[in-house]
């Protein structure tokens, strides 16, 4: 139920409904419980006759209207109050935000088909592929993890044929993050970006009818399935690749509790780079499988590495890739507490609780979203993280949600990348 007062009646705790256009108010919501003084003294300058209010989700009640009838205050010029200024900064910081996202997008897909290249040489011309991936991989920290604004964003609607190189790039990203923000010398960072990057290679002497079965492998389909690990060192040998990033081919697929494969190495046994290939590796599984529909979200793909596979996991790499992604992961679709939906634009590696987020409204332009920091609104928060899918498209193509997951990093702070 709502009602209507005047501005005379306003006071802190009341909620109220802005019913004007979004951006021509300073406030973060058109919809917003009052909280002090300067925002019923900015409600005054809208120079509204009426304002709608809700008894329900209020927590004090009207004063009093006025013994006379007053006429609304005039308008007073809010263009360059603090409040709005404040504003305008959220929208055009979505503004960059989806420039970054576009030139990650563009950088990304001319990533994959390099990838698709290099790849298609193994067979025919081996001598040109480590050249050419030497010289690839020099170039993705300046490709993707030099823009402050936007580290890499890993983009979906992919295609089948595709599928098997954007897996390895994504791997090979997420591999230099987690570096980056380790400090990991230069020529390790390198060797640790080829390995991740030809760590599948050997999924090419797989038959395709098992790489893309769906339903659960035979023991015999899964055995020779893990054959990939060693057939990726035999290509690996005849391309040329190091030692060192033989050794990530080989080991990608260990784990910290000695239940991996092919060697069933335990701990310390398993080198240290192929310990942080498999952490990127496992969590781009579970973000972008073969069977789409059982993809998970950022958010629980974290979720389940942590709370129920860490003993697999080197706890470093993983705590490196928790910090670099935050409790609710770029990309993670969630609801608030105020009833809205969002997107989590970037994380707050000082707040994970608090990341910055991009709000659904039908009734605001998808080009000057909401942007909500929730360092800053106090009154809002996160009430729990949803799968993407159960939204309806509106919402996914309003906040840009993608089939596959999505990967955002924002460089201001985080990772100290």
């Amino acid at each position: 139920m709502s009602l209507f007062l005047t501005v005379d009646q306003l006071q802190v705790g009341l909620y109220v409904q802005l019913e004007m256009n979004w951006v021509d108010h300073p406030f973060t919501f058109n919809g917003f419980r009052i909280k002090t003084q300067d925002q019923i003294d900015a409600l005054r300058q809208l120079g509204l006759e009426r304002i709608r209010y809700d008894p329900d989700k209020s927590s004090a009640r009207p004063l009093p209207p006025p013994p006379r009838a007053r006429p609304p205050a005039k308008p007073v010029a809010v263009a360059d109050s603090p409040m709005m200024r404040a504003k305008r900064a959220r929208i055009e910081q979505l503004g960059h935000y989806r420039v970054a996202v576009a030139r990650a997008e563009r950088a990304l897909f001319d990533a994959v088909k390099r990838v698709h290249e290099i790849n298609t040489k193994v067979v025919g011309r081996p001598a040109e592929v480590l050249p050419l991936a030497e010289a690839f991989v020099d170039g993705l920290a300046e490709i993707f993890l030099a823009a402050p604004e936007a580290t890499i964003h890993a983009m979906g609607g992919r295609s089948d044929t595709e599928e098997l190189y954007q897996h390895g790039l994504n791997v090979a990203l997420l591999s230099l993050i987690m570096a980056k923000a380790v400090d990991l010398a230069p020529e390790q960072a390198r060797t640790l970006a080829m390995g991740a990057l030809f760590h599948d290679i050997g999924l090419r002497e797989i038959p395709s009818r098992i790489l893309r079965k769906t339903e659960p492998l035979t023991d015999a389909e899964y055995r020779l399935r893990q054959m990939h690990s060693e057939y990726g060192v035999e290509i690996g040998r005849r391309i040329g690749l190091p030692a060192p990033v033989l050794t990530i081919v080989r080991q990608h697929h260990e784990t910290m509790d000695g239940g991996g494969y092919p060697d069933g190495l335990k701990g310390e046994q398993v080198d240290p780079l192929a310990r942080m290939v498999q952490v990127a590796n496992r969590f781009d599984t579970l973000c972008n499988p073969i069977d789409s529909v059982k993809a998970m979200s950022p958010h629980a793909a974290l979720s389940l590495m942590f709370a129920q596979q860490r003993a697999k996991h080197d706890p470093r790499m993983l705590g490196v890739l928790i910090r670099c992604l935050g409790v609710y992961p770029p990309g993670t679709a969630v609801h608030l507490s105020n009833g809205a939906t969002a997107m989590v634009a970037s994380v707050n590696s000082k707040r994970p609780l608090k990341p910055m987020l991009v709000v659904y409204d039908p009734e605001v332009h998808r080009d000057e979203a909401i942007i909500l920091d929730l360092e800053q609104e106090t009154e809002v928060n996160i009430a729990n993280a949803i799968d993407p899918k159960e939204l309806p498209r509106a919402i996914r193509d309003y906040l840009c949600m993608r089939k596959h997951v999505s990967y955002f990093f924002d460089d201001s702070g985080a990772c100290n990348i």
